[in-house]
């Protein structure tokens, strides 16, 4: 049963699908006119006394996940994994060859995909190039994505304590048999529990865990269940992620049975997890995530410390991310850059000594204005327009967010957004409409059914 509130927030839901905002501009707006020469020119124009991060793509896995939104394959053998990993490395060695000092790394992410997947001499050696081609920094962070079905608790732990790895990401989803069934996941709280302890036991002690909501046959009954067996686990942060239903993207989703939930259905259960954690005193971090009140994560937001990028929520307060391996995307100063998404034409790339570009997109430079407030919004649920006005309004041109103004009016007026001295802010219960806001905001918003995912 929703709640007075909620049945407004319900109203105020668009039924079209709305950006998740981990960039400004969205990546359906790259373009095929960003190639390797414009990157090359971007890599050099790094500034040699900022930090950068890097995110490692890993597109393996060991088995197929129904609910999968992500660049990822099913592979049954390593020699591919082995393969891959030999260009990626080459990869790298292109991408340092063009920075023209080395840099500066304070974060570095394996993401897939299961990273996981990786034997230890691979990760050894992607580790090894790393630090040789750049310099990571004290106290970087090093995290990896990890599915507990199919990690191996031996040498493999051993590699990554010996790297200095200091977070894992453990994808659960859900503990209900049934939808587990359906998303073609089986996955226990005794295999997940059991690795999290021989994680803590080896110095790997940072956890985060990822739930989604809106799956089929989801109900209030299981999910609360779900919640009771993570909260027992004590992880340090939590992302609960809305299902994207995307099957004209992921034709394997199509394997999903049942009814997809609708808004008011993913209203509830979103509203139970974050009321359920609320109450277990962790902190909500943006409108998805949640963090142990100590956590470092939590010093960040309270010092407006906190970035949102292609992997979410991020302490990481570096201005590039360098990208590595295909389909990922790397965020520099003067745009975003997409590597190519099919492995065979990744590599076929680097076979001829090419960075492997298939698109990006150069800023415009209200794209950084209109970034930052979105930014700030999905961040904090606050933006202070005058600063905005500050940096950017070089022109002084009056009146300069009038209609953005005109499109949030409707949630000022529902009491969900205040308005004052220039300042907008989100009411923390209104997180659920934060998405439907920072769009008011996008100036290349368009509504488009097979575009994104639904506004919660």
């Amino acid at each position: 049963m929703l709640l007075n509130k909620d049945k407004s927030i319900l109203k105020l839901i668009p039924k079209h699908p709305i950006p998740r905002y981990t960039s400004y501009p969205t990546a359906p707006n790259f373009h095929s006119k960003i190639d390797q020469n414009i990157y090359k020119k971007w890599l050099k124009n790094t500034n040699s006394k900022e930090k950068i991060s890097l995110y490692i793509h890993i597109p393996f896995c060991n088995s197929l996940c129904y609910f999968c939104g992500c660049h990822a394959c099913v592979v049954n053998k390593y020699g591919p994994i082995k393969n891959y990993v030999d260009y990626l490395l080459i990869e790298i060695e292109l991408i340092a060859s063009k920075l023209k000092f080395k840099s500066k790394v304070s974060h570095i992410h394996f993401g897939g995909g299961s990273p996981s997947i990786l034997k230890p001499n691979e990760l050894i050696s992607i580790m090894n190039l790393i630090k040789k081609k750049f310099k990571i920094i004290k106290n970087c962070e090093i995290a990896m994505e990890i599915d507990p079905r199919f990690f191996p608790k031996g040498d493999l732990t051993k590699v990554l304590k010996n790297l200095g790895f200091t977070r894992m990401s453990i994808g659960v989803q859900d503990f209900s048999l049934k939808v587990q069934k359906n998303i073609n996941r089986k996955q226990s709280f005794k295999q997940t529990k059991e690795l999290i302890d021989h994680l803590r036991l080896n110095d790997i002690t940072v956890i985060n865990i990822d739930l989604i909501y809106g799956l089929p046959f989801q109900t209030i009954k299981s999910f609360i269940t779900t919640l009771n067996k993570i909260n027992s686990l004590k992880p340090d942060r939590i992302s609960i992620f809305g299902y994207a239903h995307v099957p004209w993207m992921k034709k394997h989703q199509k394997l999903i049975k049942g009814k997809i939930l609708n808004n008011e259905e993913r209203l509830q259960l979103y509203r139970l997890a974050s009321d359920y954690f609320l109450n277990k005193n962790y902190i909500a971090i943006g409108i998805d995530h949640y963090a142990k009140q100590n956590s470092s994560i939590v010093k960040k937001l309270k010092n407006k410390k906190l970035q949102r990028n292609f992997q979410g929520y991020t302490e990481d307060e570096a201005k590039t991310l360098i990208g590595v391996g295909s389909s990922s995307i790397s965020s520099l100063p003067d745009g975003y850059v997409q590597n190519i998404t099919y492995i065979p034409n990744y590599i076929e790339s680097l076979k001829k000594n090419k960075l492997p570009i298939l698109r990006g997109r150069k800023f415009k430079y209200k794209d950084k204005m209109y970034g930052t407030i979105i930014k700030e919004l999905m961040c904090y649920l606050s933006v202070d327009l005058n600063e905005i006005i500050h940096e950017f309004n070089k022109e002084n041109e009056p009146n300069i967010f009038f209609r953005e103004l005109f499109k949030v009016k409707p949630f000022i007026d529902k009491g969900f957004v205040n308005l004052k001295n220039n300042i907008l802010s989100i009411r923390p219960e209104a997180r659920p409409l934060v998405r439907t806001i920072c769009s008011s905001f996008d100036q290349y918003f368009k509504v488009n059914k097979n575009k994104y995912s639904l506004g919660i």
